[in-house]
Parts: C-alpha cells; sequence; structure tokens
C-alpha cells in the first residue's frame, strides 16, 4: 500500500492525478498520516516524505537540489507516475528523459558520447569490461578506456558510482 498525499493547487491537474490514483490498486488517498509519497505541483515545498513536484516551467536539477525527489511534467500518464511513485519511495531520484527547463541544468546531450552510454547501460546491468567488449565488438583495452571516460565525466568514484551519477543525472533509467 502506498499513502499517497496530494498538495496540487491546480484544480484541473489535481482532479486528474486524483482519477488516476484512484484506478490504481494499493494507493491510499484519504489524507494519509505520514505519507509515502508527496505529489505536489508548487514550492515550496517541505516534506519529510519523498515529493514528487508537477511542472512544465520548472528546471528539474534545480528542484532536486532544493529536496523534491522528483520532477515530472504536468501530462504524465498513469503508468508513468505509478512508477514514479514507486521510484521514489524506495529512495531514488526521478526526473523526465527529456529533462526540464531552461535553467542551469547541464548539458546531457553533450556529457557522453553515443558509445560511451551503451557501455554505460551495459554497466547498469552489471556486465565487466570484459563482457562490455564482446557485447560491443571493441577490444577489452577499449571498454576499460570508456569505462574510465565515463567515470571522468561523471565524476564518479568508480563503476557502480558511475552509475548512480548516471541516474542522477538522467542518463540512464533502472
Amino acid at each position: 500500500m502506498h499513502r499517497v498525499a496530494l498538495h496540487i493547487d491546480d484544480e484541473s491537474l489535481l482532479d486528474r492525478i486524483t482519477a488516476i490514483l484512484a484506478d490504481e490498486a494499493g494507493i491510499d488517498l484519504l489524507n494519509p498520516v505520514n505519507p509515502d509519497v508527496v505529489i505536489t505541483d508548487h514550492l515550496p515545498f517541505s516534506e519529510a516524505a519523498p515529493t514528487i513536484v508537477l511542472g512544465d516551467e520548472l528546471s528539474g536539477f534545480e528542484m532536486l537540489k532544493a529536496g523534491a525527489s522528483g520532477v515530472l511534467s504536468r501530462h504524465i500518464d498513469a503508468s508513468g507516475l505509478m512508477l514514479a511513485v514507486e521510484t521514489v519511495k524506495r529512495g531514488f531520484a526521478i526526473l523526465p528523459r527529456s529533462g526540464m527547463g531552461s535553467g542551469q541544468d547541464p548539458s546531457r546531450d553533450d556529457l557522453l558520447t553515443a558509445r560511451e552510454l551503451e557501455v554505460l547501460r551495459l554497466l547498469a546491468e552489471g556486465a565487466s569490461n570484459k563482457l562490455i567488449a564482446r557485447k560491443l565488438g571493441i577490444s577489452f583495452h577499449t571498454a576499460k578506456f570508456h569505462v574510465a571516460s565515463i567515470a571522468a565525466k561523471l565524476d564518479a568514484t568508480g563503476r557502480t558510482d558511475a552509475v548512480a551519477q548516471a541516474v542522477r543525472l538522467g542518463l540512464i533509467l533502472l
């Protein structure tokens, strides 16, 4: 059972999100005490529970810095919202694939090359350098180079930290 509190000022958005969550089994919306997740459309928010902010004009990275656990488009669909609730309840931060806002978000398009993104996805699956090399048809040394390059670009201390940083930046979803 997920106890979800809604703090949404926009009435049409509140109606839509309420309807989505009311159709889902395992959701308690009736004034949950100590909610597992809070969904809001405004600032400030200072909830002890993980908070998902809905807003298309918001800068996702700025919202995460301000304490949000997730930032989603106001137009999120039912499956995306349910996945977000489950994800933030488990302690992960979320951003939409497209990023949000034109603030000072890092440019994810320029951060890693296409090949590095392929390597990163395999890293997230727990692949060794040897397996990465085999799956991508590259040498072991090239795979090792890509892993080191990814870690450096993400300012990560190792393979696991690189995956964690990539998830935080929205480069990959787990």
